[in-house]
């Protein structure tokens, strides 16, 4: 066993007694829209698409009380290239003016949502942030988020950074339709990427490999 499986089996048990994820057990699960807004082969290769995203909250605090905010969001094979698996994207809650500070957010409307881990791309590494630019009242309340999608939609801007440079616009994510199929799409962001893009660093993303694995095993998901 790697010492990166060893370390994530906290997880599996944990998984397995709520039943669900140990972190960000509660979300909901909408199909949209991302656009690409940066010129094509500027930074990421991020591309438009139809996604299926995940609003969540880290914790599952109840009612209002801050927790740390998530977004994912999942980018299916370009075309038919069935070699080719989805790219998943998962961002969280970050103290105000870093990237990788987990902390929590008292509504969605004023996170600021971060990659935590940079990417590497063609030899240089980029971080990825989104907010939410349309407007929501609804603070941390995952019905409200579930009926503002279904009624209005709700906006995110997204934008990319090299290095430790300053964010520039990547894309434009709208969620418009509440998926009511299922709550446990398995996101995995080193499991499934874009076959030039990978976490780093190494180390960091095979724990974070292990874990993902460890909580589908724990809750019996794919």
């Amino acid at each position: 066993m790697y010492a990166s499986d060893l370390a994530a089996l906290p997880v599996r048990f944990g998984a397995a007694l709520r039943h669900r994820r140990l972190f960000h057990p509660s979300g909901a699960l909408a199909n949209g829209e991302l656009v690409r807004t940066a010129f094509e082969g500027e930074g990421l290769p991020m591309q438009s698409s139809r996604v299926v995203a995940r609003v969540s909250k880290g914790v599952g605090v109840p009612g209002g009380i801050p927790d740390v905010a998530g977004l994912a969001w999942r980018i299916p094979p370009p075309g038919d290239l069935s070699s080719c698996g989805p790219w998943d994207v998962l961002l969280a809650s970050t103290l105000a003016g870093t990237r990788f500070l987990l902390a929590p957010a008292t509504s969605f409307a004023a996170a600021t949502f971060s990659s935590l881990m940079p990417l590497r791309h063609r030899g240089g590494l980029w971080w990825v942030r989104a907010t939410l630019t349309s407007s929501f009242s609804g603070g941390l309340d995952l019905d409200a988020v579930r009926t503002e999608i279904e009624t209005r939609g709700m906006d995110f801007t997204v934008e990319q950074a090299s290095g430790w440079g300053e964010f520039r616009p990547l894309a434009r994510l709208r969620l418009q339709h509440v998926d009511p199929s299922s709550d446990d799409i398995a996101f995995d962001p080193v499991l499934h990427t874009h076959d030039e893009v990978r976490l780093a660093p190494g180390w960091l993303a095979d724990f974070r490999r292990a874990a993902y694995r460890r909580s589908r095993e724990g809750r019996g998901a794919q």
